[in-house]
């Protein structure tokens, strides 16, 4: 460690002394919004006639040295009127700076460097999503929910039964991997959660970013960069990126308080309305009462700076779309012993819904400016949740099954069975602090990021069956399952200055990084795995998640170095070319190297044409090298019981090495993408733009393997202490291409009067590649080759997660009108359909295994098609007093609901209503709730 630190630092010095330093006579000033006072960041000054000039920061301060002679100086930032000013001998110019209402849009930080960048005029796809403006009108409370209903290639949808992703919820951008998105804050790189998804949900093995751990309330916008950007920005960028970017207004108490609730009725009764056992299947639900409360103010720093802080608090119900189980609950006398016992069989109902969260957590924003135009930066926060959240009911007839001879004492505690929980404690630690100043001209960052998530898990209301073996006074209905934990600290220098006299300007930047990452692995206590009775072959450790053994427990850490050079070329008003490449050598696997190309032509502000091609890459993450859970299980051998391990093992274990599984290597990537921008007419804008990302060695997490009958890799097997075990791998080859556009209208009229639309769409195809007869290409070993388990080293489930699992489109169209006091939000959201494929089919038979996955000719499989839902919400909005306002709404109207689900053995005996494999956008129904939102 102190080897890596002592690099980081000689790197830093390096970068500052190559720079070199050169003083001369200076101006300095602030530029400022008149409109609103709030100062413009990346505002260009330049020396007029000169290639001198500068930047604003992040406190619209700029500091120029001006050049003997000189006369006038150049105010310029795009959407704003240009000024010049003539010098006259002062060293102080202070600048308010008017909006131009044609050419007036967003400015983006995120896929460029050169801070004169809208998202009409960038060479790549930016959607900007205003946060702070929205959020009033909507019924979602925290970011994956909100991003879901508005940018078109963004999904999330909330997971059950489902282990530890009931708590934290995946997130995809373009279908692809939650793991192939990069998160950045303020521009700085966002750490992972510790948690991997390893349980049947659509984006199993991957792990993803908790943007729930992001206080809503501290968030100004999200800059969602729809494009390759890893030799921009780095690893994990293939699909594209997302800045958020924290508030810094100053004066204002902003808050806001909502409450809401599920009213909705849902199909519980469907398996006995089937079964002819009742005239109705439906039944009418009120729960997931969600509170959330939320605070943020900023203090001035004297004229120096500002301190934003914010505080938010979120009280998140459970709810439950589970059906009635028609199973065997007892025996086969259940209707008697029911009545006898004076229950129905809606006591053993399990919670197939969204879990429980209660958490909160604070966000700071610091800027402060220091002598001779540099400022200091901080920023960073904490958050903490606790989940609840259930698996599989244990019924009287499995404990009798599974326990054995130790049901008696079980029953004594559960006389009726139980339903197992698992709860989490989640925490989340960031804070970024950071430099920016000149030098010699170049605008310089020095920055340290450190993130920390961890991840702990109890089992609640459960039992080890194994420790029953005494009495019952031995059993735990509680148990410490251990947990996880993800760290990640991040060195960066970064330097970019722009050559006003080289053409129309070139933007030059470059800059380095140095990345830390650490997973460790907590063991639970011993009651939560182990075996008290091995003769039994009883199933061990706590019921719903055994906890992490001895063996699995440890930390492991790899470091990244990183450079990377980027240029931008304005030829003239309409021309630009950008360029970059990155180097990154990681200690684990090596180095890559990536690069892009970028280009835009605008034909006067009008049209835009833009297109990009990179190469891109994604580490393989920490979770997916060293996660590792298994559980102890005794076979019978030779007349003895041997301890043989089950689970995930790691990519490097010897069990890996027999089966012939490769070691982790990097997923490498071939980005392509063209569009354009228009400004048709007043303020209607539109986008549209095209992509291709070609994906070669994706990982995934295989499914079990055991010896397939060969009685070698038995044996094999048997020396490494293995039994059943899964991995994760370079499995397969993608190719995801799609269409996306925005089309967005504004209109002021009557004076107090404005109308605003915005309708965005995705549509997108996800395939794993095939060979010429229409089978999966997959890289598998010779050995699973010859034990015929290449269906379990990728299925067709595993293939549908990646094509047909998530909606193959996504259309929303967004109505908004004020007038006065009152304001309407009408939205209306189309999920496309989607498909669950029945892994019993070998996907390695063309004859059986459909080349597209829609193809509904599997009609002697499981395989199920969901149909396109269309989601309607409304919100009424009516301002109560200056600075207070109040709004009422309903997140899905019609109370619409995905299909029913028929796969998966008919509904699991009635208890899955709707899919868990698949969703579209969850199945929880009609939302209703109201906001009263301040500021003063």
């Amino acid at each position: 460690m102190k080897h890596i630190q002592l690099k980081s630092v000689l790197f830093s010095f390096f970068m500052v002394f190559g720079l070199g330093v050169f003083a001369q006579r200076m101006v300095v000033g602030k530029i400022i919004d008149a409109a609103n006072g709030e100062p413009l960041q990346g505002a260009t000054v330049i020396v007029k006639g000169t290639n001198v000039g500068g930047t604003t920061d992040g406190l619209g301060n700029y500091r120029i040295g001006v050049p003997a002679g000189a006369e006038v100086l150049v105010f310029t930032y795009t959407g704003f009127e240009k000024q010049e000013i003539y010098l006259n001998d002062v060293n102080v110019i202070n600048i308010s700076m008017t909006a131009n209402r044609i050419m007036v849009s967003e400015t983006v930080v995120i896929g460029s460097r050169s801070t004169t960048r809208t998202k009409l005029t960038t060479a790549v796809p930016v959607d900007i999503i205003p946060i702070a403006q929205i959020t009033n009108e909507v019924g979602q409370v925290d970011l994956n929910q909100i991003l879901t209903y508005i940018a078109p290639s963004f999904q999330s949808a909330r997971q059950t039964i489902s282990d530890g992703t009931d708590h934290i919820d995946p997130a995809q951008l373009r279908g692809l991997g939650p793991d192939q998105v990069l998160v950045l804050v303020n521009g700085k790189r966002r750490h992972q959660s510790a948690l991997v998804n390893v349980n049947g949900t659509v984006n199993r093995g991957t792990v993803g970013t908790d943007l729930a751990a992001i206080p809503v309330s501290a968030i100004e916008r999200v800059e969602i960069l729809r494009d390759g950007a890893s030799a921009q920005y780095g690893s994990d960028a293939i699909a594209g990126v997302i800045n958020i970017i924290l508030k810094k207004k100053t004066g204002v108490l902003d808050g806001s308080v909502s409450y809401g609730q599920h009213l909705t009725e849902y199909a519980k009764n469907e398996a006995l309305f089937r079964l002819g056992k009742t005239d109705d299947g439906l039944k009418t639900a009120n729960d997931g009462q969600t509170i959330q409360g939320g605070l943020n103010y900023g203090f001035k720093l004297g004229s120096r700076g500002f301190l934003n802080l914010t505080g938010e608090y979120i009280q998140r119900g459970a709810t439950n779309r589970g059906g009635t189980y028609t199973g065997t609950v007892y025996s086969a006398k259940d209707d008697s012993i029911l009545a006898a016992k004076n229950l129905t069989r809606d006591f053993f109902d399990m919670r197939i819904g969204q879990s429980e969260i209660k958490g909160g957590g604070v966000m700071a924003h610091l800027d402060y400016g220091l002598k001779d135009g540099w400022s200091l930066y901080l920023f960073g926060g904490f958050n903490a949740k606790k989940g609840n959240a259930t698996g599989f009911y244990r019924y009287p007839s499995s404990v009798t099954s599974n326990a054995k001879i130790y049901a008696a004492n079980v029953f004594s505690i559960y006389p009726d069975g139980f339903l197992p929980a698992i709860n989490s404690d989640v925490q989340d630690l960031s804070v970024a602090a950071g430099l920016r100043g000149k030098i010699n001209g170049w605008m310089v960052d020095f920055s340290n990021t450190f993130g920390q998530n961890t991840f702990d898990f109890t089992v609640d209301n459960s039992v080890n069956y194994t420790q029953a073996k005494n009495s019952p006074t031995n059993l735990q209905t509680t148990f410490d399952a251990g947990g996880l934990k993800f760290l990640q600290n991040t060195i960066n220098v970064d330097a970019s200055r722009k050559l006003y006299k080289i053409l129309h300007g070139l933007n030059l930047a470059f800059g380095g990084e140095h990345r830390i990452d650490l997973f460790g692995i907590r063991e639970g206590e011993e009651s939560s795995w182990k075996n008290y009775d091995v003769p039994s072959g009883a199933a061990a450790g706590a019921q719903v998640f055994s906890g992490f053994l001895p063996e699995n427990k440890g930390d492991n850490s790899r470091s990244c170095f990183g450079l990377y050079a980027d240029a931008e070329q304005d030829f003239d008003e309409s021309f630009m070319v950008g360029a970059a490449v990155r180097f990154e050598n990681y200690s684990d696997f090596g180095s890559t190297v990536n690069g892009k190309l970028a280009s835009r032509y605008r034909f006067g502000d009008f049209l835009t044409l833009r297109a990009s091609a990179s190469t891109g890459f994604r580490a393989p993450s920490m979770q997916q090298r060293f996660y590792a859970k298994t559980n102890t299980l005794f076979v019978s051998q030779g007349g003895n019981l041997v301890p043989i391990e089950s689970g995930t093992f790691t990519n490097s274990s010897k069990a890996a090495e027999i089966l012939g599984i490769p070691k982790l290597k990097q997923e490498t990537s071939i980005s392509f993408s063209a569009g354009f921008t228009a400004r048709i007419v007043g303020g209607l804008e539109l986008t549209i733009d095209a992509y291709q990302i070609d994906i070669d060695n994706r990982i995934v997490l295989t499914n079990n393997f055991t010896d397939g009958g060969d009685s070698t890799l038995k044996a094999q097997l048997a020396l490494a202490n293995a039994g059943a075990a899964n991995f994760f791998t370079n499995a397969v080859d993608t190719r995801a291409r799609g269409i996306e556009a925005v089309i967005s209208y504004t209109k002021k009229f009557g004076g107090n009067q404005e109308f605003k639309f915005i309708v965005a769409g995705s549509l997108l195809d996800n395939t794993v590649k095939k060979d010429a007869n229409g089978k999966p290409i997959i890289h598998a070993s010779d050995v699973l080759e010859r034990t015929g388990q290449i269906a379990r080293y990728f299925n067709r489930e595993d293939q549908s997660r990646i094509e047909v699992a998530s909606p193959k489109h996504k259309i929303s169209a967004t109505f908004n009108y004020k007038i006065g006091k009152f304001g309407v939000m009408l939205r209306a959201v189309n999920f496309g359909k989607v498909q669950y494929l029945d892994p019993t089919i070998d996907p390695t038979k063309p004859d059986n295994f459909p080349a597209n996955a829609f193809n509904a000719g599997a009609k002697e499989t499981l395989d199920q098609i969901f149909a396109a839902k269309t989601v309607f919400d409304m919100s009424l909005s009516y301002k109560i007093l200056k600075g207070l306002g109040l709004t009422v709404g309903v997140n899905n109207l019609l109370d619409t609901y995905q299909d029913l689900h028929n796969h998966s053995g008919n509904m699991s005996s009635g208890r899955f209503v709707y899919s868990r494999r698949v969703q579209q956008m969850g199945f929880n129904g009609r939302y209703v709730f109201g906001r009263l939102k301040f500021d003063f």
